[in-house]
């Protein structure tokens, strides 16, 4: 316990708020007529504020921040303050503010404690401050937790608090730059890592009992429990795999990220919505870099910083977690950079905001409420009520009466939430200490319990020796299932233990290897023997072992593609004669489909030549010679030499009618022949069933489709990855989707229409870190990026219209938008 000298110029910083001080301000617009907003404090009074919260006397209490990235000239105070700011008149709004406690550095988020207590979290220590003579000022400081690592970034160590339903107090941590850390409670207990990206720990209010509680975040920065005691969190998005999201946190949980497979969020061992196994998924994406999630009526509400907003989402059931879509309630200009906020007793919410794009503190800052213009009940409402299959999650989670046999079979049901709960029960009641080998009849449950071992290894690595640990990774890694095995694979790779080498480079002569798995298995490889983690461009460690393997005329062909499938465009090896050579020398078109991609992709004048002369090879197959002629389509003009005698009747049938599309030879709209509008019920009729994959497969590939979906392991990531349409939508629905795109939008490809100063009106996606640099990153429907300055933007809104394009159908001939629909919805 610390006594704090009250600071000698403290009453001399108390002072009566003024609202005349704020004048002049322009709010951010509300988006909501039944909501208003006003300014209770600017610059210089309140400079860049940042956590913010109400105390146990409905006090709000303000984090103001001098401590991240100052310049050298900042003659602000050397460290933070956190000011009181309370009604004097009793109107119901706050109009003075005073001094509370000055110290810090990197401070983050602060929250109220029983007892009088405020919490507060700072980039390496979490402490707790009060008042023990009522002067309103802090006098009593005792440190809860302690980051011990050499990282210093200000907002990526600890970040987020919220008080749990069981009086813990749950603590955000950033990913640290994947430094090792140890994480030390006032007890002494224990939390060590590094490289495993963000967590969420709990302790006692007092500074006991240090527990992970989950992980596979990038920086869960916003914490909030609600009434039913859910966990919500938002957190930022890697450099390259937006967006943002908004989770449901339960307990051992993984949302999927680590670190030390790299910053982009893009590697095979990487997940961001529940893709691998033993992964959880988001509620719903939210805005750029998040900082704050709570509760108000029946919608969860959370700031944007980067995307100068505040949405709400209404939420509804998905099994045994929630689902939710975006609505934006405030959107300001540039110079809106919501933090945090906070809900008075009349369920008014102030929100903090930083004001500028500035990382480096600025002497700017602003802090607004939010009020309903007319009473009604909506902040009486609450979100839902814990509802059955909710139960059945807390049965699995903490009953007492549950067997280890009744939690085993759990594991083989749907619900990644319910599998989760499974995981947890087992671990907190001990019973995965009897989980025998031979008892795990299903990969379901093979899985959970190397998923509930991998946890007990990082969280209390005492339990579980290096043999042990072994033996479970090798077990998995000898299983018959791939999801098994994938599982066991991203666990050798994180112990980053070099003699999991040998068994896990031995997966690779595996004949039945997935897709998933084989790429999973070469980076693995290559993490295992140097580190490496290079996900955009070439990596000249992976292309090797790629080569390697797509070179070897011993392994099967399907092994072959799929390394090749895996070389990107960017890489040297093979050389262009080479990659043409293998298509000579083997006659299975699992190969010859991905050399044709990996030529057409790379576009240069060397890979688009030997295309020219594969399609001219008539000792090559049809379908193969085809695919060569699209991948010459978008240079069709250089190549007429090539493609002209191909498009004559005395060609077969498959290369007369690829050389005459890709010529547009025979391409007429037939405008009445084709159904009015977009009526899928006539439009289903008339493009009818059948259609042939292999052509469609060159439709999506020389058409538009390409410049944001992918397929295969080729095309853009900026829309969704069509891949795995096979078994999931029927030719009708695949046939709306292109009639109708915007119809269903998903929450990861909600595009935005920005008015820039000079009145030119933008529509895109955004890519990346949008909003945190000097400008926004788009993609357009033509696929071409660009880029547009924050200081150029006048407005910036969310648009419900699809980013792909409407009326693809009148860019192509019946017979290939029936060959498209076909390639889409097999498996081939």
């Amino acid at each position: 316990m610390n006594r704090i000298i009250p600071i000698a110029t403290t009453t001399l910083l108390t002072l009566i708020f003024f609202p005349d001080a704020c004048r002049g301000v322009e709010p951010p617009r509300l988006l909501d007529d039944n909501w208003q907003i006003e300014l209770v404090a600017s610059e210089p009074d309140l400079v860049t504020p940042v956590g913010c919260c109400f105390d146990s006397q409905g006090r709000l209490l303000v984090v103001e921040s001098h401590t991240h990235f100052p310049p050298d000239d900042y003659d602000g105070p050397k460290s933070d303050q956190i000011f009181i700011f309370d009604d004097t008149n009793d109107d119901g709004k706050v109009d003075r503010q005073r001094l509370y406690y000055e110290g810090g550095t990197a401070t983050m988020s602060i929250r109220s404690l029983p007892d009088g207590w405020i919490a507060v979290s700072t980039r390496s220590e979490v402490y707790r401050i009060r008042d023990t003579n009522d002067d309103d000022v802090a006098d009593e400081r005792e440190v809860l937790l302690t980051l011990q690592t050499e990282s210093t970034y200000p907002h990526n160590g600890l970040t987020g608090l919220a008080v749990g339903p069981d009086g813990r107090l749950y603590v955000g941590q950033g990913e640290n730059l994947g430094e090792p850390y140890t994480l030390v409670a006032r007890d002494g207990t224990k939390q060590i890592g590094g490289g495993e990206g963000g967590n969420v720990f709990s302790i006692a209010p007092d500074g006991r009992g240090l527990r992970r509680h989950a992980t596979g975040f990038w920086n869960p920065f916003g914490l909030w429990f609600d009434h039913a005691g859910r966990l919500w969190a938002v957190g930022n998005d890697p450099d390259a795999m937006p967006p943002c999201r908004l989770l449901e946190v339960i307990p051992y949980a993984d949302y999927g990220f680590q670190f030390r497979f790299g910053r982009a969020g893009t590697h095979p061992l990487q997940a961001w919505n529940g893709e691998l196994p033993g992964t959880l998924p988001m509620v719903a994406a939210v805005g750029e870099a998040p900082c704050a999630v709570l509760g108000h009526g029946e919608h969860l509400w959370v700031t944007s910083w980067g995307d100068n907003r505040m949405e709400r989402y209404k939420i509804r059931p998905r099994g045994a977690s929630w689902q939710s879509e975006a609505e934006v309630i405030v959107q300001g200009n540039a110079n809106f950079r919501p933090v945090d906020m906070a809900v008075d007793a009349d369920g008014a919410i102030y929100v903090t905001d930083w004001v500028d794009r500035s990382y480096p503190v600025h002497g700017k800052g602003r802090l607004w409420r939010l009020s309903r213009q007319t009473h009604t009940d909506e902040f009486n409402k609450k979100l839902p009520e814990p509802n059955n299959i909710e139960s059945t999650f807390a049965k699995l989670l903490r009953s007492p009466d549950l067997s280890a046999q009744e939690r085993l079979a759990a594991f083989d049901l749907d619900d990644p939430f319910l599998r989760q709960a499974t995981l947890a029960g087992l671990i907190n009641t001990g019973q995965i200490a009897s989980c025998e080998k031979t008892q795990l009849d299903t990969a379901a449950q093979r899985v959970g319990v190397l998923t509930a071992w991998r946890w007990i290894s990082v969280t209390q690595p005492e339990k579980l020796s290096k043999d042990d640990r072994r033996h479970w990774i090798e077990w998995g890694l000898a299983d018959s299932s791939s999801t098994v095995v994938l599982t066991a694979v991203r666990w050798a790779t994180e112990t980053s233990d070099k003699t999991f080498l040998p068994v896990t480079r031995s997966l690779l002569t595996r004949q039945n290897l997935t897709p998933e798995l084989f790429a999973a298995t070469v980076s693995a490889v290559a993490y295992l023997e140097n580190g490496t983690t290079v996900q955009r461009g070439s990596d000249p460690a992976i292309d090797a072992l790629l080569l390697a393997v797509a070179s070897d005329p011993k392994r099967s062909s399907k092994l072959r593609s799929m390394a090749v499938r895996m070389l990107p465009s960017e890489s040297r090896v093979p050389t262009d004669e080479r990659l043409r050579g293998w298509i000579t020398q083997n006659t299975e078109r699992a190969l010859a489909i991905d050399v044709i991609r990996l030529l057409s992709a790379r576009a240069t004048s060397a890979s688009l030549d030997q295309l020219a002369i594969i399609a001219a090879d008539t000792s090559i197959d049809d379908q193969t010679r085809a695919d060569a002629i699209a991948g010459l389509s978008r240079n069709a003009g250089t190549y007429a030499k090539v493609l002209n005698p191909l498009a004559i009747p005395k060609q077969t049938d498959v290369i007369r009618t690829e050389a005459g599309r890709v010529l547009k030879r025979d391409w007429q709209y037939h405008a009445s022949e084709r159904p009015p509008g977009k009526d899928a019920e006539a439009w289903n009729t008339f493009v009818g069933r059948g259609g042939d994959v292999d052509a469609g497969r060159r439709v999506f590939f020389r058409s538009t489709c390409v410049n944001c979906h992918a397929h295969g392991g080729r095309g853009a990531t900026t829309g969704p990855d069509l891949t795995s349409l096979a078994g999931r939508m029927t030719s009708t629905r695949v046939l709306e989707s292109i009639l109708e795109p915007s119809r269903e939008v998903g929450p990861m490809y909600v595009p935005w229409r920005v008015l820039t100063v000079d009145g030119h009106v933008l529509t895109g996606l955004k890519l990346g870190n949008s909003g945190i640099g000097e400008s926004l990153r788009f993609q357009g429907a033509d696929g071409l990026v660009f880029d547009v300055l924050l200081e150029d933007i006048e407005r910036q809104d969310p648009v419900s219209q699809s980013i792909m394009p409407a009326g693809l159908e009148e860019t192509m001939t019946i017979a290939e938008l029936r060959d498209l629909i076909a390639f889409l919805t097999s498996d081939a």
